[in-house]
């Protein structure tokens, strides 16, 4: 649900969204945002290769290091990103999380410093269930490693089912100034909320735990998900459309 989902955004977003990932988009079940677009590739395309164009929006190469650092030059272009990877993999990338973690704190103090989107990683093959790798793709310490940060930067959320993770997703792509950490599974899994009843409105579980996930029925529906994200300051900053909206024109 969540790769339909992302396929919507990036339909209304050609020029302001891309996803990142160690050539997993497919293996994460994301493969829906191909009915959209391609896999970023500039070179020679033959019969045979598999979603790939020169305007592609996914980035996807084998290197957590190149997705992260593509993805923070991204962001501070006043654009959005999701990284997806496998949970266990993504301790390559600990320190160069740790630096922009550094970075966003000092720069809200700031002034001159416009507000940025958050850096969002979707972590999937979870050690709570990890179904084709065994114990060499088991490892959720990178959690250990985000709730070491301030409580003030970082958010891990957790999402027991899909309506929740879309919940979820479309909280921390309109956010902006944190580390967001989704951990959810790719396995097919029981549907415990419905969607007008669901309880993740995703206002954010902290690392401190001062500031869990709140409950709140409301009669929500998937137009929810479309409301646009306009920036705080600075008009070259453009919004992030998320599905569903009939306003359109307010998402050029």
């Amino acid at each position: 649900m969540l790769g339909a989902f992302l396929r919507d955004i990036v339909a209304r977003n050609r020029e302001t969204f891309r996803l990142f990932g160690p050539d997993e988009t497919a293996s994460n079940r994301l493969s829906a945002v191909f009915e959209a677009t391609d896999r970023a590739f500039d070179g020679q395309i033959v019969p045979g290769d598999d979603h790939l164009a020169p305007d592609g929006r996914v980035m996807e190469v084998l290197s957590e290091h190149l997705c992260q650092g593509w993805l923070e030059g991204y962001l501070l272009t006043g654009r959005h990103g999701l990284f997806n990877c496998y949970e266990a993999f993504i301790h390559i990338v600990d320190s160069m999380f740790n630096q922009h973690a550094k970075w966003l704190k000092v720069t809200r103090g700031i002034p001159w410093r416009a507000p940025i989107a958050s850096l969002n990683y979707l972590l999937s093959s979870h050690v709570w269930q990890q179904d084709n790798n065994g114990f060499s793709h088991q490892d959720p310490g990178f959690i250990d490693h985000v709730v070491n940060k301030k409580s003030e930067i970082v958010r891990v959320y957790l999402p027991p089912d899909a309506n929740c993770l879309l919940s979820v997703a479309a909280h921390c792509l309109r956010s902006r100034d944190y580390v967001n950490v989704i951990v959810a599974g790719k396995a097919p899994m029981p549907q415990w909320l419905p969607w007008m009843r669901r309880s993740c409105t995703a206002r954010g579980a902290s690392a401190s735990g001062s500031s869990p996930v709140t409950t709140r029925a409301a009669n929500l529906t998937w137009y929810w998900l479309a409301a646009a994200m306009y920036p705080r300051s600075r008009r070259w900053r453009r919004p992030l459309c998320c599905v569903g909206t009939s306003q359109t024109s307010r998402c050029a």
